[in-house]
């Protein structure tokens, strides 16, 4: 089962951002952050898998995440900037929550 959907666009892109920044290790960890405002969010980081993971490669990318992650969220889409109406690659949960403050988020914007 595919857990990370990404598309090809969204995939060079991703890898372009990588290499910019002298990324050679593909091995990229996918982190639940918290939430915020606007729901779940996600980090990525350079990482090994463990027992408790699952991995997904795609191309030269291998994607690692915590299995309970999938139960939780249903999986990721990332998307492109373009993919993501021009606001830079986005991570996103295939079932997000609604509400990320509950409702009670005061300043957010």
């Amino acid at each position: 089962m595919k857990n990370v959907n990404i598309s090809e666009e969204a995939y060079n892109e991703f890898k372009a951002f990588l290499e910019e920044n002298k990324i050679t290790d593909f091995n990229i960890r996918i982190n639940f952050a918290g939430y915020a405002c606007s729901g779940p969010v996600f980090n990525i980081s350079l990482s090994e898998a463990t027992d408790a993971d699952e991995v997904e490669k795609m191309n030269d990318i291998s994607f690692i995440y915590e299995k309970s992650l999938i139960e939780q969220f249903g999986g990721f889409i990332i998307l492109s900037s373009d993919e993501n109406e021009g606001n830079g690659l986005s991570l996103k949960p295939v079932i997000a929550p609604e509400g990320g403050c509950g409702g009670s988020c005061s300043g957010c914007h």
